[in-house]
């Protein structure tokens, strides 16, 4: 779980840095890979956060994993 938590923490840092797109597809690999008892709580809220940052395919994309 630490290590999905320090990918999240990449993704949101690639989209500062203005990579949105590098965001969301770190952020679905990183709950692609996941099991699923994994992916709720605090994972999926940072990733839900992420998303609401984004837009356009990024967006779109991330939102297709989370559903």
């Amino acid at each position: 779980m630490t290590r999905a938590f320090l990918v999240m923490d990449t993704a949101a840092c690639l989209h500062a840095d203005g990579d949105p797109t590098a965001a969301a597809e770190m952020a679905a690999g990183v709950l692609d890979r996941l099991p699923g008892p994994h992916r709720d709580d605090l994972v999926r809220s940072r990733a839900e956060a992420l998303r609401r940052q984004l837009t356009g395919r990024p967006h779109t994309h991330l939102g297709q994993v989370l559903a």
